[in-house]
């Protein structure tokens, strides 16, 4: 405890706020037996929270293409609330969000998907050999209505505390460093096959804002107008969706790649300016950025510090992917993102720590001299 107590006295974090998350993937046959156990796993350990993923990379049955309806989606969380209830876990709805891949609207709606400096389309190529990979533009409004329609959805869901946003981002124009060598890709710049999005509407909207046509411009990378542009357009997007989050009276949240440097450099996500955002969780997932244990903390408080230059009031809560932590060490790295300035912590995943021995109890007493070493 000594280790954490170190920590911990190093800033002003009020450990009755700070607030422990778990991300779950979802399906609709998800037993009955399955649920108890997360949910009340999740309440023996002391976390408060859990965002269960209801639409993600491989989506259940969705309506007719006329209404796109995400039945699935209500399904899962309408079995999971009752366990949520019953343990007094927050639950919150997980939804992929530029990064959708149902097929009803990829033939309604090829023309609302991304496209890259080579003039293709994500809906018809596989980036990365990953067919999940499939963004939205966020430039185009019907986008946003359509993601704003979805989230009305779900909202109508009895005892759902909030609605998290995933994949608000463009594809990865450089995936994370220690993914290179595992996808078979060399990236020591930006190349056109991973740089979006050159769809009609962000090429017409760019034009009319500079005289410009982005398909012109010798190095987009460097061009600072270009690349502010499509930072706006996702932040614009973002903002209006949680928004719509709020106003259907649920917490909005949303998970973001680590800092805000390599959100931009990477995803061109400029994350300190999504607003209308109760909760933010940067995904610190050291090990594939090829850094050190430390750079837990020094992501954590460059993301802080970005949000409080913003103006931004969203309350930022490090994720954390189990895979990186060892239950052995998990003190220590719930120490480095107080230190940093997080009034939180979220792990990837409830699934993942229930398969590793030990875990759960491992992040019991971790928990627990959190909220007792005040």
């Amino acid at each position: 405890m000594a280790l954490l107590s170190l920590f911990v006295s190093c800033n002003d974090v009020k450990k009755d706020q700070f607030k422990v998350w778990a991300w779950l993937s979802g399906r609709t046959t998800m037993s009955e037996e399955q649920l108890e156990q997360y949910f009340s796993e999740a309440a023996r350990v002391g976390i408060d929270a859990i965002i269960l993923e209801c639409h993600g990379g491989r989506p259940e049955v969705i309506g007719d293409s006329a209404s796109f309806r995400d039945d699935a989606a209500i399904i899962i969380l309408e079995n999971a609330v009752v366990y949520a209830k019953k343990y007094g876990i927050e639950l919150h709805a997980w939804m992929w969000t530029t990064n959708r891949v149902e097929l009803s609207l990829r033939k309604a709606h090829p023309e609302w998907y991304q496209v890259n400096a080579q003039g293709k389309s994500c809906a018809d190529i596989k980036l990365y050999n990953r067919e999940h990979y499939r963004f939205l533009c966020p430039t185009r409004p019907e986008v946003t209505e359509y993601l704003k329609d979805r989230v009305r959805e779900i909202a109508q869901v009895e005892g759902l505390t909030g609605i998290h946003m995933d994949f608000i981002r463009y594809p990865d124009a450089i995936l994370p460093y220690g993914l290179h060598e595992s996808r078979g890709v060399v990236q020591d710049k930006v190349y056109p096959l991973w740089d979006f999005c050159y769809c009609d509407e962000c090429r017409a909207a760019f034009k009319e804002q500079t005289g410009v046509d982005p398909m012109d411009i010798e190095d987009p990378t460097s061009d600072q107008a270009w690349m502010q542009f499509r930072y706006d357009r996702m932040s614009e997007m973002a903002s209006e969706i949680a928004r719509e989050i709020k106003a259907c009276g649920k917490v909005a949240s949303a998970a973001v790649f680590a800092s805000p440097y390599e959100s931009r450099k990477l995803v061109r996500q400029d994350w300190p300016n999504f607003r209308n955002l109760d909760y933010i969780f940067p995904m610190i997932y050291h090990k594939f950025y090829d850094v050190e244990d430390e750079w837990v903390e020094l992501a954590t408080r460059e993301g802080v510090e970005a949000l409080r230059a913003a103006g931004n009031e969203a309350v930022l809560c490090s994720g954390l992917f189990v895979g990186h932590v060892p239950a052995e060490r998990i003190e220590e790295f719930i120490g480095y993102t107080e230190n940093g300035g997080s009034d939180g912590i979220c792990f990837f995943s409830m699934e993942g720590m229930l398969s590793r021995e030990g875990y759960t109890d491992s992040l019991k007493r971790a928990v627990e001299a959190i909220r007792l070493s005040d």
